[in-house]
């Protein structure tokens, strides 16, 4: 991969990244007992991480398959 592929895959990674922490994020929030509180927040944080980190190597990596099929 070239040097215009890393600067790219970084700065999709960064965007894609951050919009699937915040989204399992909201959603292990709200399927928390009490949605809302500090506890379900403490209790989401560590549980997003995983499932983001899978769906944005996931986006990235059919991402980077269409950019170099082209």
């Amino acid at each position: 991969m070239g040097s215009g592929d890393w600067r790219w895959l970084r700065e999709w990674a960064v965007k894609i990244g951050g919009t699937a922490y915040m989204l399992f994020l909201f959603a292990f929030v709200a399927s928390h007992p009490r949605p809302g509180s500090m506890e379900s927040l403490i209790h989401a944080l560590p549980l997003a991480a995983v499932p983001a980190l899978i769906g944005t190597l996931a986006v990235l990596g059919i991402m980077l398959y269409l950019r170099r099929r082209q």
